[in-house]
């Protein structure tokens, strides 16, 4: 994940934006699958100290994924990254590149959740009903 920080830096120097974005979402589709393949949420159901700490290891991937990507992505989605930061309980004054390639170590509270990170699109065109119908058939 840290590793991506300088190929990431390298697009957004070169001005190309959406292959900086291509190679961050890489690494969240690569850490969205850890996660799925260690079920954290079969572990949490656990007592057994083991599990305990494999789930604190999983959950510490997936969100130091989450905070890597977001400060990759923030020149690109200031508000949003800004917003995921505070939820993460992290200082806004570690939105660095520098702070991008630091391991933050040990365990921490996260923000407080204040509602939904993006808002739910609504579509303002109705679809006529030719339209749907031509949707339904392909």
């Amino acid at each position: 994940m840290y590793e991506c920080t300088d190929v990431v830096d390298g697009h957004y120097r070169s001005f190309n934006h959406g292959r900086a974005v291509e190679a961050v979402m890489s690494v969240l589709r690569e850490a969205n699958s850890f996660v799925q393949t260690h079920q954290p949420w079969l572990l949490a159901k656990s007592s057994d100290r083991d599990d305990r700490t494999a789930l604190d290891c999983i959950l510490h991937v997936g969100l130091e994924s989450a905070r890597v990507a977001t400060l990759a992505l923030s020149p690109v989605t200031p508000g949003l990254s800004r917003r995921i930061i505070e939820r993460l309980g992290r200082p806004l004054t570690e939105c660095t590149r520098q702070h991008m390639t630091q391991w933050v170590a040990g365990s921490h509270q996260l923000g407080p959740d204040s509602g939904p990170l993006l808002a739910r699109i609504k579509p303002s065109v109705t679809l006529t009903s030719d339209a749907a119908q031509y949707r339904t058939r392909v």
